[in-house]
């Protein structure tokens, strides 16, 4: 038996997926072909990405199961500091050989692959080596991962339909876990941009956070929030808070769109979205 901890986050990622399972089904042909808000990606070629994912997220963990974390054929682990992109654009269609119901079907395949995997891990598997390409992780940390691909890849389809989307609540408390490793990949040092630099986020709710970021220009660190006063506070919700730290929002529309509120000074607020970058 899964401990209570990961068997949550099982759960958490199955009712993630069922919830864009639905949504998905929902959408007409003209929907299927608008641009999502990932550069160059339509709705189809996302689900198409997450679908492939979560047959290869399957795959994996049977083979850290069975003891192996090494990269699967044709795979490699990435050099140290170097940036993965996903394709994009013409290059994403042109893989992408399905589309509208067809490429919901593949999700749902998908989907079930991975939760019928998820149905056989034991409490002594979630601890487990599993590859994944920045190098092995526990099975445990390699689901959350999981689960950020699909809030926020499903957020990025929800959102070009409809500007008010959030994320759903559910998946908040992980992801707010995730923040941290995300924050190493994405920060862009030595950009000549005024520093230091100290944010602070004043989050209340549904997921509270209150903490620092310091930004030295080479580095950053972070801590709790402080007694002495920040360049630039930002206020929101847990949802606004995990969109901007992935760099979905940015901030001068955000704040135009009531998601974010700055006290402080608004250009070093601005700043934080080439610090801090998403891909």
């Amino acid at each position: 038996m899964a401990t209570s901890q990961t068997s949550n986050l099982a759960e958490t990622v199955i009712e993630e997926a069922s919830r864009l399972q639905e949504f998905l089904s929902g959408l007409d042909v003209q929907s299927w072909a608008n641009n999502s808000t990932c550069e160059g990606w339509t709705n189809e070629d996302v689900v198409a990405h997450l679908a492939g994912s979560a047959e290869g997220w399957a795959t994996n963990i049977t083979r850290a199961v069975a003891g192996d974390a090494g990269p699967p054929e044709g795979q490699s682990f990435l050099p140290p500091g170097e940036r993965a992109s996903h394709s994009t654009g013409p290059a994403a269609r042109q893989s992408r050989q399905q589309s509208g119901t067809q490429v919901l079907d593949a999700f749902t395949a998908g989907q079930d692959r991975l939760q019928k995997v998820l149905k056989t891990l034991g409490k002594e598997d979630w601890d487990k080596p599993c590859f994944h390409r920045r190098g092995a992780l526990p099975v445990k940390a390699y689901l959350g991962i999981q689960l950020q691909e699909l809030a926020l890849h499903g957020w990025d389809i929800r959102w070009g339909l409809d500007r008010s989307a959030e994320l759903w609540e559910s998946s908040l408390p992980v992801l707010v876990g995730l923040v941290p490793r995300w924050m190493r990949t994405a920060f862009t040092p030595g950009l000549g941009l005024p520093t230091p630099v100290l944010y602070r986020f004043d989050v209340s709710s549904p997921v509270a956070v209150n903490e620092d970021l310091l930004v030295n220009g080479d580095a950053y660190e972070t801590g709790p929030s402080g007694p002495e006063p920040a360049d630039a506070v930002f206020h929101c919700n847990t949802g606004n808070y995990i969109l901007l730290m992935f760099g979905r929002l940015q901030v001068e529309r955000a704040v135009a769109d009531g998601r974010l509120s700055i006290d402080g000074s608004f250009d070093q607020a601005k700043n934080f979205n080439a610090w801090f970058k998403g891909f």
